[in-house]
């Protein structure tokens, strides 16, 4: 009994000392790799933070993909959040033409990217304008990590393109304007709010008044169904008051995913406490607002609220009689292109900038007969 004992001993010293020599090889060579440059850590290290200083830059060039355009594919460094000083990189294209007049800078929604927005391309006249379209933070490509905040972090993205495209040699000296829908245009108010020299003018289709709003119209469509009967999920209120809380977010997303269908296609979701209608009082540039009257998602007095709220002296908003978010183009695709185009037309002029306006133009409802 004695001898299997001083066996096991002797056995279980030879294995500590096995485990020391190891780590100790494995500290020598990380050791000497790094500082022979074998892992170039550093060198890459310094590389991406010189590059991360810029608001992005252009990956690749190429002009035959569009006729008599330049495609230039892009990587944007946004801003990671309030008070970061951390970047994370987002991708853009950025189609430009040698006789436009102005660019404009596309930001689409929740749950799309810059592919699913290419077709708004069409709504400006090609070769007039230079378009800009990416994607945001948790959408498209490279995503991993992030976290979609509804607007108010995305407003970074929006920043660091927009001063991209001013800094451009072949376009800096061209007007900027903005056009976003739902989140994007969220986002654009916000980012606007902080650099008030970043747009022109804007366009925005259906931006909501607050996160908190979201929140609590997500939460009062909760239903719970049971043997057919539809019952108010228990402790609404309760989630409705701590709902930016960490801990309480993880349910609150989850009830939404799955009961609200707000996040069909599992976008990771951060929603801080935030207010585009409150964040629009300090923008004085000219705003075209475009909401459906029947939109199921943000309400007419969301989109009116933040519209009386804009400090500039050119406002309009046009209520449409689309049928669902973002519905007002997929109504009447004709008469939106035409609202687009001829708002741009008086920015690029320069009307917009010595006209005072303030007004609300609602459709009609259509009466169709059977």
């Amino acid at each position: 009994m004695n001898y299997i004992q001083r066996f096991l001993t002797e056995q279980q010293k030879k294995l500590q000392i096995a485990l020391v020599v190891i780590a100790l090889t494995i500290c020598v060579v990380t050791y000497v790799t790094v500082q022979t440059g074998f892992l170039h850590k550093d060198h890459d290290m310094m590389v991406v933070k010189e590059q991360l200083e810029g608001h992005g830059i252009i990956v690749s060039s190429s002009s035959d993909q569009i006729q008599n355009a330049i495609v230039e594919h892009v990587v944007l460094y946004s801003q990671e959040q309030d008070g970061s000083h951390n970047k994370i990189q987002r991708n853009g294209v950025f189609v430009r033409y040698p006789d436009a007049v102005a660019t404009v800078l596309l930001c689409h929604g929740l749950m799309c990217d810059k592919q699913d927005e290419a077709f708004l391309r069409n709504l400006f006249p090609r070769g007039a304008y230079n378009i800009m379209s990416f994607d945001f933070r948790a959408h498209g490509e490279n995503r991993k990590g992030q976290f979609c905040t509804l607007g108010k972090d995305e407003s970074y993205d929006v920043i660091a393109a927009g001063k991209f495209i001013k800094q451009h040699t072949a376009v800096k000296d061209l007007p900027l304007y903005v056009y976003g829908f739902s989140m994007g245009a969220v986002a654009a108010i916000e980012a606007q709010s902080k650099e008030p020299e970043l747009f022109h003018a804007m366009i925005l289709d259906c931006p909501f008044d607050s996160s908190m709003n979201v929140l609590k119209r997500g939460l009062e469509n909760l239903k719970v169904s049971l043997f057919g009967y539809k019952f108010d999920v228990p402790g609404k209120q309760l989630l409705e008051k701590y709902s930016f809380h960490p801990y309480v977010q993880s349910f609150v997303r989850a009830l939404l995913k799955t009961i609200a269908n707000l996040d069909a296609r599992d976008i990771p979701l951060r929603v801080p406490p935030f207010s585009p209608a409150i964040s629009a009082e300090k923008i004085k540039i000219p705003i075209l607002f475009i909401h459906c009257k029947k939109d199921e998602k943000v309400p007419i007095e969301a989109v009116t609220k933040v519209y009386s709220s804009v400090a500039s002296e050119y406002k309009v908003l046009w209520l449409t009689n689309g049928t669902k978010h973002f519905g007002s183009y997929f109504h009447n695709p004709e008469r939106y292109t035409d609202t687009v185009r001829g708002f741009l037309d008086l920015a690029v002029a320069g009307d917009l900038y010595i006209t005072k306006k303030s007004e609300i133009i609602e459709d009609q409802e259509e009466h169709r007969k059977v």
